[in-house]
């Protein structure tokens, strides 16, 4: 067990860098690793995947809350945006945790892998396109219709969930391709966004957590070895958002989703 906390705080640290750099909460780096760390499934065979994502859930929300502190410090939230993504979001996540019990887990581990490769092909896409628009003004885009902001918002709270993850790898492609943003302002209204939804997934998915899916009692310990150094690097991946090169950003964000994919998929 002593390896398996080491193992936990690390994951923990380093999906907090990640999320908070990227604005994706920390799920395509803790749910992979809970599955390496502790086993797809318990000593009875049933698959665990459940039991990871309501403890993911619980995490999403406490490591996202440093790097918008990081984002809103840097004026990089467009309150315009992010004021119609919450409300959207909170209606989609409260429907897709109810319908992640109807569906097996094994095949929600292979929905998160094959989510985890769609978003990382789009952005090999962005990155070899010889198109290099950095997205519209702020003026534009917070003008822009509200179905537009909301048809981002619904479909990001129903896959986080669904899937258990903080939502920010469809919002923040949904956000460059729908409504033409700049992404680290993506990112940066991510990050508001699931910091504004996510804790209500957390309770919705942890509430109907029974035997064999888990316990809430295991969903809390998990997020206590995971939640302290998943804050620490929120708050370092935040700052870096608006330090670091767009191209080391998004590299990094198709390398992290393709690891991740692969061990859901049990390729790893």
């Amino acid at each position: 067990m002593g390896w398996q906390l080491i193992c936990l705080v690390v994951t923990g640290l380093a999906a907090g860098m990640l999320g908070g750099l990227l604005g994706i909460g920390g799920s395509s780096v803790m749910l992979p690793a809970m599955v390496w760390i502790l086993g797809r499934a318990d000593n009875a065979g049933h698959e665990q995947i459940n039991q990871y994502m309501a403890a993911a859930m619980i995490v999403n929300f406490l490591l996202i809350l440093p790097s918008v502190v990081a984002h809103l410090h840097n004026r990089a939230v467009w309150k315009g945006v992010w004021a119609y993504l919450a409300p959207a979001g909170a209606a989609g996540i409260i429907l897709g945790a109810w319908a992640s019990y109807q569906v097996e887990g094994l095949y929600l581990r292979w929905g998160v892998g094959a989510f985890l490769l769609y978003v990382a092909g789009h952005n090999l896409y962005s990155m070899a396109a010889a198109r290099r628009v950095e997205g519209l003004p702020r003026e534009r885009v917070e003008g822009m219709p509200a179905w537009r902001k909301i048809l981002v918002g619904f479909p990001m709270g129903i896959i986080a969930g669904l899937l258990g993850i903080g939502g920010g790898s469809l919002a923040v492609p949904g956000q460059q391709i729908v409504l033409r943003m700049p992404l680290r302002n993506a990112i940066a209204n991510s990050a508001a966004t699931i910091a504004s939804i996510s804790w209500l997934g957390a309770i919705v998915k942890n509430a109907r957590l029974h035997p064999p899916d888990g316990t809430v009692a295991r969903s809390l310990l998990l997020a206590a070895c995971l939640a302290p150094t998943a804050m620490i690097g929120s708050y370092l991946g935040g700052h870096l958002t608006h330090k670091l090169p767009l191209r080391i950003i998004r590299a990094v964000f198709v390398a992290v989703l393709a690891l991740s994919a692969a061990k859901m998929f049990g390729w790893l």
